[in-house]
């Protein structure tokens, strides 16, 4: 098996396993009180928005102290399977992509030999200009994450003191 092959076969048994994993995993049931420290950021996920200064109520406080022990145990757990996972993938990848790297390299210095010299020339223009039009795109792509992270913020501003307006609070 060429390690390509062995590459993606260890990513789609990774995945696999952690499928498995999660899907078998049953639901917390009981969890701990909490902290009232905000979980840890998972990536691909958005933040809950806080609980309301002022709840109607103290059952309602309750049950969202509840919910929020509970989210707070489920992502430990899920943690907690997750990461050794991670850490497999992250060794088979330590372990075969600098082989594979150096034979992708190779191959293409072998096309490239191949090659007539007006051909490798008009490759290198092309790569060049395809370069720039990278970096182009790169500098304009986070010119417009700005932008747009701008906006968030100046719309989160905005909702936070009709909020404060809503609740009689004074600025």
């Amino acid at each position: 098996m060429n390690p390509r092959m062995r590459t993606a076969f260890a990513l789609v048994l990774a995945g696999a396993a952690m499928w498995a994993v999660h899907a078998g995993s049953p639901p917390a049931t009981a969890a701990p009180p909490s902290t009232g420290a905000p979980a840890a950021k998972e990536p691909g996920m958005k933040p809950l928005p806080p609980a309301p200064i002022s709840a109607p109520n103290d059952s309602l406080r309750a049950e969202i102290r509840d919910v929020d022990a509970q989210l707070t145990a489920l992502r430990k757990e899920f943690h907690g399977e997750l990461d050794p996972l991670e850490s497999q993938v992250k060794s088979l990848r330590e372990k075969y992509e600098p082989e594979i790297r150096a034979l992708e390299e190779r191959k293409k210095a072998l096309i490239e030999q191949g090659k007539p010299a007006r051909i490798q020339q008009l490759d290198q223009q092309e790569e060049g200009e395809l370069a720039a039009l990278a970096a182009r795109e790169r500098d304009e792509t986070e010119k417009l994450k700005q932008r747009f992270a701008d906006e968030r913020k100046a719309i989160r501003q905005r909702y936070d003191e009709l909020r404060k307006g809503a609740r009689g609070e004074v600025k």
